[in-house]
């Protein structure tokens, strides 16, 4: 992390516009009133202006009154000058003024993101960035980081890092975050594991009650594919978020097979239910079914992944012929590129030297 010492600005309270309004409306109502009482004839303009000055006097104590006990005057004082200045125009003035700076506080840029967006700092690694918007609060952090960035906060981070990195996972928890999550819930310190514990609470309710606002759904339309697939999604995504224990993951895992299957039957065959039946019914130890569902849908898709599953339930059956045959296929090598399954690479090679060399896995022990 760099050691520079950002520039810091002090915080400058908003001017709330909506504050000064009864003091708008009391000036406005009295300076017309005086107005109205010298043009009526029922006051002569010495009498008014007397009344006047008195009026701007009792509204500048009012002000200073309204300071010493903390309150933001800026308005209150502009009121006061622009009513002493102006008469009947002044109240007028600062309600325009009032509405103006209502407007413009709500789409203003703060001064300090200002100034830095004129001094960018053009050295700031993504882990920088990452961190620096974990210590402002800002929501886009988790939206925008990836998880290994959110385990390298919670691994090497200061307190407050990964008191804010739990912080924005209660608040914006996907299921790929899960890792991070489980990482918070082992930290050393103590601190962050009660935090995490709570955010793991909230995350568990949150996802409770959109299941049972899914499958009120469902039974309200149970012949409505979409709700039985986005039932099955929700669940799929419950099962992997981290916050079950491992009976009750399965359980989940279970029902949201269920679902899938169902949603299946409506909307006939869709690559992405495809896929999600065959995973969870390979981590749901249904090794044969897993093995038959998976083996046609490599030849029907174009997605690599279901080879890596299929290879899976070959090896936990024991058919190292057709495994190997499955990782010498070319589409497992074009995954193996992408950044998150470059882990399988040294798996492929070691098979294919197996095959060449002629070495047999070892039969486990009974």
């Amino acid at each position: 992390m760099s050691t520079a010492t950002p520039l810091e600005f002090p915080t400058e309270r908003p001017v709330r516009a909506r504050e000064v309004v009864p003091e708008i409306a009391v000036a406005q109502a009295v300076e017309a009133a005086l107005l109205w009482t010298v043009l009526d004839g029922r006051l002569d303009w010495p009498t008014a202006l007397t009344g006047h000055g008195a009026f701007g006097v009792l509204l500048g104590a009012y002000a200073l009154w309204q300071a010493r006990r903390g309150r933001d005057t800026r308005l209150l004082s502009w009121l006061t000058w622009m009513t002493l200045t102006l008469g009947p125009a002044g109240p007028l003035a600062t309600g325009l003024l009032a509405a103006m700076t209502a407007a413009f506080t709500r789409t203003a840029r703060p001064f300090d993101e200002w100034y830095d967006s004129l001094f960018p700092d053009d050295h700031e690694t993504r882990s920088e960035l990452l961190y620096r918007r974990l210590l402002e609060g800002r929501e886009d952090a988790v939206a925008e980081g990836s998880v290994n960035s959110l385990t390298d906060v919670l691994f090497t981070g200061t307190t407050r890092a990964k008191q804010a990195v739990v912080a924005l996972l209660a608040r914006r928890f996907r299921s790929e975050f899960a890792p991070a999550l489980q990482m918070a819930l082992s930290d050393p310190e103590a601190s962050i594991r009660v935090q995490a514990a709570t955010a793991a609470s909230t995350i568990e309710e949150r996802y409770h009650a959109g299941r049972l606002e899914l499958e009120d759904a469902v039974r309200a339309a149970p012949e409505e594919a979409d709700a039985l697939l986005a039932l099955a999604r929700h669940l799929d995504d419950y099962a992997y978020a981290g916050v079950l224990d491992d009976d009750r993951q399965r359980v989940v895992m279970a029902d949201a097979l269920d679902a899938y299957r169902a949603a299946n039957r409506r909307l006939g065959a869709r690559e992405d239910i495809d896929l999600a039946i065959g995973r969870l019914m390979l981590r749901l130890d249904m090794i044969e079914e897993a093995e038959l569902h998976l083996s046609g849908l490599s030849l029907r898709y174009e997605d690599p992944r279901p080879m890596l599953w299929h290879a899976e339930c070959l090896f936990r059956l024991r058919r190292f012929a057709e495994l190997r045959q499955v990782l010498d296929d070319p589409k497992l090598a074009q995954l193996g590129l992408r950044e998150e399954y470059t882990g399988i690479n040294p798996v492929i090679n070691l098979w294919q030297v197996s095959a060449l060399t002629g070495l047999q896995p070892l039969e486990p022990t009974p």
